[in-house]
């Protein structure tokens, strides 16, 4: 009796003894290939915002138009300083009061970055740029350091976005920024064939150095507002390569 027993549980259900059953191994040689992620570029986080990139393009004409317009400096300098004044009178009062600043940040919540509602907006910085170079900066650099800013910026957030891998810094890719070389060249162009016919290749080197001079200076930003430091140093530095060129 006691070897039927020992003979069906030897053999059990299937017919098979069990000390002959397969035994799972002690591991899976089989790898399976981990999930490729997908590239996600270096630059910008933020979102695209269409209307702030145009807001930029109708703020570097409305410069451009005042610049060429304006028949004396004192004017520029009595024009941008007022506007100057009413954009930091309003960064007071929005300091000060959080209604007011409530209230201008929804009014300008199509262009407004959302960390500007406890900063110094970027549209003030742009004014105080305008002060120094209507007070400053010969005719031909101050139209170079708007354009260049007012079309090579947003360009270069436009083209970081979507094809940026090569990192530069936080939110900078080497895309965006020769992104804003090429156009910053082409727009410094488009304004001295316009206003200040020159030799080719002098307007071409002219036109080169804006435009990376505030490439370097978009990069290299980080405490101040770059609405301010890009179109002073183009201006400041298409000014002093214009003075060495004029030496030779």
């Amino acid at each position: 009796m006691s070897k039927t027993i020992g003979n069906i549980v030897d053999v059990g259900f299937g017919g098979e003894s069990a000390t002959d059953a397969p035994k799972p191994p002690l591991f899976d040689a089989t790898v399976e290939p981990a999930p490729i992620s997908p590239v996600v570029p270096v630059a910008s986080r933020r979102p695209e915002n269409y209307t702030r990139s145009f807001f930029h393009v109708i703020s570097a004409v409305a410069a451009l138009v005042l610049l060429r317009l304006v028949p004396q400096r004192e004017w520029l300098i009595v024009i941008s300083g007022l506007l100057a004044l009413m954009a930091w009178t309003a960064e007071t009062a929005r300091r000060f009061h959080p209604p007011t600043n409530a209230f201008m940040m929804r009014l300008f919540s199509r262009v407004a970055h959302p960390e500007e509602t406890h900063k110094v907006n970027s549209s003030t910085w742009y004014l105080t740029a305008l002060i120094g170079l209507a007070v400053f900066a010969p005719l031909r650099s101050a139209e170079l350091g708007v354009v260049v800013l007012g079309l090579a910026d947003p360009a270069a957030g436009f083209i970081g976005r979507r094809i940026g891998r090569t990192k530069i810094r936080k939110n900078r890719s080497l895309e965006g920024t020769l992104g804003f070389v090429a156009i910053g060249w082409i727009a410094a162009m488009l304004v001295l064939l316009a206003f200040h016919p020159l030799p080719l290749p002098r307007m071409a080197a002219i036109a080169a150095v804006a435009s990376v001079a505030g490439a370097i200076v978009e990069v290299a930003t980080i405490r101040l507002d770059d609405n301010f430091t890009i179109p002073v140093t183009v201006a400041i530095v298409s000014a002093s390569f214009e003075h060495i060129l004029s030496t030779i």
